[in-house]
Order: structure tokens, then C-alpha cells, then sequence
């Protein structure tokens, strides 16, 4: 999945982000899902502003960094939540 995120970012930046948004990423894909062209317009200003080695590199720790030793250091009560986008 993430090479394919690499690979649609060096392709066409652009292009990748607007199809990111509209599709999983806010959870506009499934039949029915209303779309908000203003949450698609921010997360693509929101990446085109970023630097382009900065989110491959984001990328590559996302996908490839093990975060469980860091996560057991939490002290306090933390919510993680996450979904399946389904």
C-alpha cells in the first residue's frame, strides 16, 4: 500500500492528493458517502504546501518505523482510534 502512495505522490503529486481525499482517506468512497469539495480542496492545499521530499520521508517513517516501544512509555490514559474507512 505505502509503495503505492510513493509512487502516486512522485507521479503526480497533485493528482494524488485530490484522488486521496475524494476516495479513503476522508471516507467519501462507499456508495452513498456525501462529499464535502471543501475538505478535498484543504487536504490538497494541505499537501501541495508541504515539501515534496518532506512527505516521501513522512511516508517512509509511517510505513516503516515500529512505534511499539514509544507507545509503551505512555503514563496516562490515551484514546487511539482508528478505522477501517468500511
Amino acid at each position: 500500500m505505502f509503495d503505492g502512495i510513493r509512487a502516486g505522490s512522485i507521479a503526480d503529486r497533485s493528482k494524488f492528493y485530490r484522488e486521496l481525499a475524494s476516495g479513503p482517506f476522508f471516507g467519501f468512497n462507499p456508495p452513498g458517502a456525501k462529499v464535502s469539495q471543501g475538505m478535498i480542496d484543504w487536504f490538497w492545499l494541505q499537501g501541495m504546501q508541504a515539501g515534496h521530499k518532506n512527505t516521501l520521508d513522512c511516508i517512509k517513517a509511517f510505513s516503516e518505523m515500529d512505534f511499539t516501544e514509544d507507545l509503551k512509555k505512555f503514563d496516562v490514559p490515551t484514546l487511539i482510534v482508528h478505522g477501517d474507512g468500511a
